[in-house]
């Protein structure tokens, strides 16, 4: 019924023949100004976001920040291309310095000539240099897009024309404006603020983990009824903030004795499992051993053998420094405490007994992969 009722009253209304005409005649028109609109919007916001900008790169970092290729990663994954290209006109530096309890990052822009476009600096209260790199390459993506951008909309508009006048056929050609210089006013170049926010749509970059592994050496107190030397293997996974570390240590065989001479040798087999907190140089573990100890009585009549179990667990503190980006030296303490405790007897008098706290001081030595 209601289909009806809207039929009848298009029909009682007729428009007349010249009306439609001029209707139709004007919606093909605005379809067409419509469309224009859209390819010359789409134009350029695709050119903004997608336009190929190249820039060379010149990187100085600390031995503990990323390497060249690891910053060429950070930005490249947020732009989604390699903006970086030994044969580009225009320069861009990075350097990165300490100053006392501080990190600054710098970011300067040369043009073609070698002429200063622009500059700005990066302070962070921080020894954490991987995140002042990610705040760096986070920056230098901003300013890349908006140099593409601007380059692209300079190419779509192009220079304004003189309708008044014709070109004279012997002027010389001017040579084209580079399209990546950031100032705005030809007496005093302004850099692009490093404040802007980034475009949404990028996907956060994850840091690969660094693989480690070396070779340390410690020294054992209450593990023994002397101070113990020990040896270990140890391997590490590390993230940003995150590590997950095993070794396995061996100690060098001590001997206690009682009075007369009579004694016993003894000596650890441990595996350990720790996992830290990294602070850059500062790191803060919990750990747990595990493993035996091996006793043999020595300069007595009918010498025995024993082996005890041995756990313990507890906490470490250590302080790293990289050289050259692959190597590491660590020094570290433990305080450990012992939920097992055994003891040692010979001819059924004891001889020494483990106590309840134990400590190691000791130093590593090992190569990063990362």
């Amino acid at each position: 019924m209601t289909s009806r009722v809207h039929s009848s009253l298009f029909t009682r209304h007729p428009l007349p023949r010249g009306s439609r005409r001029v209707i139709l005649a004007r919606a093909k028109l605005l379809l067409c100004a419509c469309g224009a609109y859209a390819s010359t919007l789409g134009a350029l916001i695709s050119g903004a976001h997608g336009a190929p900008y190249t820039v060379r790169l010149d990187y100085a970092g600390r031995p503990d920040c990323p390497d060249t290729e690891d910053f060429t990663a950070l930005v490249s994954a947020q732009l989604g291309y390699q903006p970086f290209v030994d044969e580009a006109p225009d320069r861009v530096s990075i350097h990165i310095v300490s100053r006392g309890a501080v990190l600054e990052g710098r970011i300067e822009w040369r043009d073609v000539n070698g002429g200063w476009v622009g500059d700005q600096s990066v302070p962070m209260a921080s020894k954490d240099c991987r995140r002042l790199a990610r705040a760096l390459a986070a920056a230098l993506v901003v300013q890349i897009e908006l140099l593409a951008a601007t380059a692209v909309h300079d190419a779509a508009t192009g220079p304004p024309k003189d309708t008044n006048h014709l070109p004279e056929a012997s002027a010389p050609e001017t040579a084209p404006r580079s399209p990546t210089t950031i100032s705005t006013s030809p007496t005093k170049p302004r850099p692009v603020p490093l404040g802007a926010q980034r475009p949404m749509g990028y996907a956060r970059l994850r840091p690969r983990p660094v693989f480690t592994l070396g070779l340390g050496a410690s020294i054992g107190v209450g593990m023994s009824s002397s101070p113990i030397f020990l040896g270990r293997l140890v391997g590490s996974l590390a993230w940003q903030y995150l590590a997950v570390e095993l070794d396995a240590e061996v100690s060098v065989p001590s001997t206690t004795r009682r009075a007369d001479g009579a004694g016993f040798a003894q000596q650890h087999l441990l595996a350990s499992a720790a996992g830290c907190a990294l602070l850059t140089p500062w790191n803060a573990c919990l750990l747990t051993k595990v493993g035996e100890v091996r006793m043999a009585g020595t300069d007595i009549d009918r010498p025995a053998s024993a082996v005890a179990p041995v756990l313990e667990a507890g906490a470490r503190v250590g302080i790293g420094q990289i050289f050259r980006r692959r190597f590491l030296i660590d020094a570290h303490a433990d305080g450990l405490a012992n939920p097992i405790r055994w003891s040692a007897t010979l001819d059924r008098i004891l001889v020494w007994s483990a106590p309840r706290f134990s400590a190691v001081i000791g130093v590593d030595a090992a190569v990063r992969f990362p």
